[in-house]
């Protein structure tokens, strides 16, 4: 459970097992409890913290019971781990957070999206009035370009709150990287950073559609995360998987952040949605992938993807 061997724990205090503070406070309050006989824990139990060989704390259960033999007072404990435990109570609260978030996607789209085009319309129209070349036709310009920002936040609010069922067909992997790699160029905010394709694979069982979104998102946030250079993605196939590695060369995302980065509404950037990694991960896990973040020592960011294999055309 802690990830130690025997030998290297026999003798040892048991607040090796705990983090900080209950590591600093463990003799304390055996020493109190010996002195007063209070008990904070002994015949009661309670979710603590434990702290494996590597560091990673995980949640557990304690019960703790006392004994006495020769007037020597000893000690039992009985620890139950509640990673998997935990990790449903968090699924379970997200799933009820979703399905709250997709009845406020229902009323966004019925009350402001198509009121929302209406407005656009009318002053697409007003602006087709005035000379191209005034400040007040400049005006109306960003206007829309705002409307439309808005717009495309509602659509990010509804596919990561509803996206559609899954349709998966065979599909060429690197021609949808390909396609999205073009789409990305011309976009001149990202004028200065290239997009390099490496490996091939054979067509996975996916749904284009929804990979080209997840895609999308990624490859952007990678691009965002330096000034120019490379964006290097990578594919082939493992273990009956097409894996997908996009790895930029910005600063890294720090640790206290990449433990969120999944997460919706969780952005670092100005102007962000915390949207877009929220729902790449939707996305792929909706078609039976996964999705993983990792930062080298070397710098930069990686996102490893993988989505399942189309099985071979002589086996359909």
């Amino acid at each position: 459970m802690f990830g130690y061997s025997e030998v290297e724990v026999l003798g040892e205090n048991v607040k090796l097992l705990m983090p900080e503070p209950d590591r600093s406070q463990h003799d304390r309050y055996i020493s109190n409890h010996l002195q007063t006989g209070e008990k904070k824990i002994i015949g009661i139990g309670r979710a603590v913290n434990g702290m494996r060989r590597d560091g990673n704390v995980f949640p557990l259960h304690l019960s703790v019971g006392d004994f006495t033999i020769d007037g020597e007072t000893h000690f039992t404990g009985i620890l139950h781990d509640l990673t998997r435990r935990a990790d449903l109570e968090e699924r379970l609260r997200e799933s009820a957070a979703l399905a709250r978030l997709g009845e406020m996607a229902a009323v966004i789209a019925h009350e402001v999206k198509n009121p929302l085009a209406a407005v656009r319309g009318a002053v697409q129209v007003i602006g087709s009035r005035l000379p191209p070349a005034t400040n007040d036709a400049a005006i109306i310009t960003e206007i829309i370009k705002r409307l439309d920002g808005l717009n495309d936040l509602i659509q990010d609010l509804l596919v990561f709150a509803r996206p559609p069922a899954p349709k998966p067909v065979r599909t060429n992997v690197r021609a949808l990287l390909q396609s999205v790699a073009t789409l990305l160029k011309r976009d001149p905010a990202l004028g200065d950073i290239d997009l390099a394709i490496d490996g091939d694979a054979p067509p996975a069982l996916v749904d284009g559609n929804l990979l080209t979104i997840a895609f999308q998102n990624l490859l952007i946030n990678a691009a965002q995360a330096q000034v120019r250079g490379t964006v290097r993605v990578s594919l082939h196939q493992v273990n009956g998987a097409i894996r997908v590695v996009i790895a930029d060369s910005g600063p890294g995302i720090p640790a206290e952040i990449r433990a969120d980065l999944f997460r919706a509404f969780r952005t670092t950037k100005a102007r962000g949605t915390g949207l877009g990694m929220a729902t790449a991960k939707r996305l792929i896990e909706s078609q039976g992938g996964t999705i993983a973040v990792d930062c080298p020592a070397a710098g930069g960011t990686a996102i490893t993807l993988t989505v399942p294999a189309a099985p071979d055309e002589a086996n359909l």
